[in-house]
């Protein structure tokens, strides 16, 4: 493999997460957002790694629950929460929910030959 085309497969390996700090004012309307948008991420590939259930704040200050959602790769998370099913999904917490979304690239250390 020439080195470019390592680099290329490196990067396509890399994987991407949304950040999300939830702040859900009407629990017993979340369910539709939610019931929406689980389908339409996992479909996407996404999953998720971590809902903020237990948590506690070490430093600093959070607002919101918090969720880790991974994705096979930066490309696929913002297509994603860009897809018009996302947007959808999004109108349907109008009221319910106040997201915080950071889609950021995963971080894969470089291989020493």
């Amino acid at each position: 493999m020439t080195p470019s085309n390592s680099s290329t497969s490196q990067i396509n390996a890399v994987k991407a997460y949304w950040i999300v700090l939830a702040e859900i004012n009407e629990p017993s309307l979340f369910g539709q957002y939610t019931s929406v948008a689980g389908p339409l991420i996992a479909s996407f590939g996404g999953r998720v790694l971590a809902r903020g259930d237990v948590a506690v704040v070490v430093e600093g200050a959070v607002s919101g629950r918090p969720y880790l959602i991974e994705f096979p790769s930066y490309k696929v998370a913002q297509d994603c929460f860009n897809s018009p099913g996302y947007q959808e999904a999004i109108a349907l917490r109008a009221g319910v929910a106040k997201f915080q979304i950071v889609i950021v690239q995963g971080f894969m250390p470089p291989v020493l030959d």
